[in-house]
Parts: C-alpha cells; sequence; structure tokens
C-alpha cells in the first residue's frame, strides 16, 4: 500500500531533479559547438555527457549536505570537511570527463592538450556545483525547521489560549458568587418569587458554564451569549440594583451568527467591576450587535472614568489579550478587537468578528 505513494515521490523528485539540470547542458553545449565546428545535435550529446555525471555525482552531494547539515555554530571542521568533499566532486567529475575523451582520441597525451586549457574552468566550476548542490539544500532544511518551528508556536499558542479559555470556562468570580447567594438569601425571606428567580437565573449561567453543548464550544451563538450576560447582569442587578443601568442594542441578524463563547460576557464582567461598582451614582453599561457588510460588529461601552492616570487595570491587560489571542487562533487577521479609552468619558471594547 505504501509502494505506490514512495514510487510517485521518487518520479517527481527524479522529474525535477533532471529539470535542474537542464540549463547546464544548454550552457555546455553552447560552449562546446562554439569551440568546434560541429552541428548542434553532437553538441547536445557532448554537453549531456558531460553534465550527467555531474547530476550523478550530485546525489552523492545532495545525501552529504543532508547528513552534515549547517550547524548552528558553523565550525572550522565543518568547512574543511566539505572543502575536501568539493574538490573530491570535482577531481571525479574531472575525471570522468577525461575517460569520456579518452575513448574518441588516440593517447593521454592528446588528452592532455585537449583539456589543458580548460581544465582549471571545469576544477573551479565543480567546486560551485557542489556547493550550490549544498546551498539549495540547506536552504530547503532551513526552511522546513522554520515552518516546523511555526507550527510548534501555533500549537504552542492554541493550546495556551484553550488553556485560558477552559480557565475562564471553570471559573466565576467567586465575589461575585458569594454576593449573588448572600442576595437569594435576603430575597428568601423578603421577596420568595423574586428569590426563585434569582435562583434560576444562576441556574442557567451555571448550566451554560458546564453544559459541553454550549459553554464548552469554542463559539455559540450570538443569542445564547446574550442570554448568558443577561442573566449575568439581572443577578448582578441584585447588588447594585438601580446602580447598573443597561443599554441593549442588538440586532436579530446578529443574534444570528456565531461568536466566541464568554466574548459578551468577560467584557460586561470588566465594565461592571471598574465603572459601576466604584461609583455611588453607578452607571450605564451599552451592549451593542450588528452585522456590517460580511463583518460582525460588537460594543461594550460605560460611562464610567475610563482608564485613570494612576490606574492601568483597564489597558490591555491580560482579559483583551486573552480576547485578542483567542479570536487570532479562531479567525486570523479577519477579526481584531479596538479599545477606545478616553479618561473620564467611559471605557469601550469594539470586537470585529467575520461571519
Amino acid at each position: 500500500m505504501t509502494s505506490s505513494p514512495r514510487w510517485s515521490t521518487w518520479v517527481r523528485w527524479t522529474a525535477w531533479y533532471t529539470a535542474a539540470w537542464s540549463p547546464l547542458v544548454l550552457v555546455y553545449a553552447a560552449l562546446i559547438g562554439a569551440s568546434r565546428t560541429i552541428s548542434a545535435a553532437t553538441a547536445i550529446v557532448a554537453a549531456f555527457s558531460t553534465v550527467v555525471w555531474a547530476a550523478v555525482l550530485g546525489v552523492g552531494a545532495l545525501w552529504l549536505a543532508q547528513r552534515w547539515t549547517w550547524p548552528a555554530r558553523p565550525t572550522a571542521r565543518f568547512f574543511l570537511v566539505h572543502a575536501g568533499m568539493a574538490l573530491i566532486y570535482a577531481g571525479l567529475w574531472d575525471g570522468l570527463i577525461l575517460l569520456g575523451i579518452r575513448q574518441s582520441v588516440p593517447s593521454w597525451q592528446r588528452v592532455g592538450e585537449e583539456v589543458a586549457t580548460w581544465l582549471h574552468w571545469q576544477t573551479f566550476e565543480g567546486v560551485l556545483i557542489y556547493a550550490a548542490l549544498c546551498g539549495v539544500t540547506w536552504a530547503r532544511q532551513s526552511a522546513a525547521r522554520g515552518r516546523a518551528q511555526e507550527s510548534r508556536v501555533a500549537h504552542i499558542e492554541a493550546q495556551r489560549v484553550r488553556a485560558e479559555l477552559e480557565a475562564l470556562r471553570g471559573r466565576l468570580d467567586p465575589h461575585f458568587l458569594f454576593n449573588t447567594l448572600h442576595s437569594v438569601t435576603v430575597l428568601i425571606e423578603h421577596d420568595p418569587v423574586a428569590a426563585a428567580q434569582a435562583v434560576e437565573r444562576l441556574s442557567a449561567l451555571l448550566r451554560y458554564v458546564l453544559d459541553a453543548r454550549q459553554g464548552g464550544r469554542e463559539e455559540v451563538l450570538l443569542a445564547d451569549e446574550v442570554a448568558f450576560t443577561d442573566a449575568y447582569l439581572a443577578l448582578e442587578s441584585l447588588r447594585y440594583g438601580e446602580r447598573l443601568r443597561v443599554v441593549r442594542d442588538i440586532s436579530d441578524s446578529a443574534l444570528r451568527q456565531r461568536v466566541p463563547s464568554f466574548v459578551l460576557q468577560s467584557l460586561v464582567e470588566n465594565a461592571v467591576k471598574h465603572s459601576i461598582a466604584p461609583r455611588t451614582a453607578g452607571g450605564i453599561v451599552r451592549l451593542g450587535g450588528r452585522v456590517e457588510g460580511a463583518q460582525l460588529v460588537l460594543h461594550v461601552h460605560d460611562d464610567g472614568p475610563g482608564p485613570l492616570a494612576h490606574d492601568d487595570t483597564r489597558g490591555p491587560g491580560v482579559g483583551l489579550h486573552a480576547l485578542r489571542q483567542r479570536i487570532a487562533v479562531l479567525y486570523g487577521d479577519t477579526a481584531r478587537v479596538d479599545v477606545r479609552a478616553v479618561p473620564g468619558e467611559g471605557f469601550g471594547v469594539s470586537v470585529f468578528l467575520p461571519i
């Protein structure tokens, strides 16, 4: 079963290898034809019989280049080995050319007279061809190592981002849970109906986080993410009351699109923590979502103080960095995250996703 692919690979390699030597055959044919009064066909045959030995010996040069690869820190021994092999390659090629000429002339003395004017150039060219063969091999190896390294880095980065996502899935702010349970305890005595609703919302919140059919996926419907975020905001409202005001402007077409799970809730949680909680008067959190051409645009803005001079927690920290990494893994260059933060004028994040 494996012989056919190997045979196909060998045939393709042979075809490419033969084609790579064809220009040198033409160069030799032109030189031979210019130096002798012979036909073009005869010059091409003579050039082929000369170059074919370089190609045959080149297989050995390629093998050596693959076995004795370019090291991270080249040593004198490395250069000496390849310099010696280059001279051996050129010498063997010269010897095979001389044997070929000997077949058509009566004596070795005549062979010497025939090659005296160009043999040294032939040797030099042999050294250059050996160097070219090694250089091409090392360049391909370097490119392959670079691609492998990029693949490893991308895999490691993807694994790290997934690990961050799993950590996010597995966590809800302990303070949020504690405050919610405390609010439910108070409601049980004063408003049992509201307490039951709060427990139901908390149950939905935890189900979204734990349910592999929803929160366990890389992507979810925006409608599900909005419902999860609404449940979170409803529970936070138990604590902040009228201090937490939410404005939604999400189109129906946007709700049908798929988004990274937790993309809204994490941004909303950040807005509540930094804009609503510190202020006695509270504030407004605005959620937006619309389809613009081939993109889904999500917005989470607040009217808080924005980034303060003494507080860098609202800058591009771990949360936004993780979000950028996630959408880079999921969508590449087709998605982006923009931040608009002006001291005293609020903090906003816009997420642009392909659809």
